[in-house]
């Protein structure tokens, strides 16, 4: 791989990009009763710092009986459980399946705040994002897909 070719790996979508993925693939998961059901069986409380972008995505469980999950754009609410920070291209990556979240933390890509117990019980559930968010890529932004 030129170096040409790596550095173009290496980038991410800009915020409004991010958001609109986010959005959807959360909509999405949000509407899959299997996988947005298990992710709310998690009680999940999350908080995802994209550093380079300012950007803050808070997903927790949602209390409306019609959905599974709540999310929104604020650094309001209480403490989550578990806090990840990360720049937009190691975060898409990650989303898309195409990073292990463990060996970024690892490489020291991500920074993560909370309790183990509560990342061993949430990352592997997030994964129920990466299908949503890889297709929405492909669809939306193929400029942003894996080469």
């Amino acid at each position: 791989m030129s170096a040409a070719g790596s550095s173009e790996s290496a980038v991410g979508p800009d915020a409004g990009e991010f958001r609109q993925l986010v959005d959807g693939a959360l909509r999405e998961l949000d509407a899959d009763e299997r996988g947005g059901a298990l992710v709310r069986a998690t009680d999940l409380s999350l908080r995802i710092t994209i550093t380079d972008l300012d950007l803050v995505i808070r997903v927790a469980p949602s209390d409306e009986p019609d959905h599974h999950l709540t999310w929104n754009y604020d650094d309001e609410g209480p403490l989550a459980k578990l806090d990840l920070r990360m720049d937009s291209a190691t975060a898409h990556s990650y989303l898309q399946g195409d990073e292990s979240l463990a060996i970024a933390i690892a490489k020291g890509k991500v920074r993560l705040r909370g309790e183990s117990r509560f990342a061993l019980l949430y990352l592997p559930v997030m994964s129920h994002v990466a299908g949503p968010y890889g297709r929405l890529v492909r669809e939306r932004f193929p400029h942003l897909a894996p080469a």
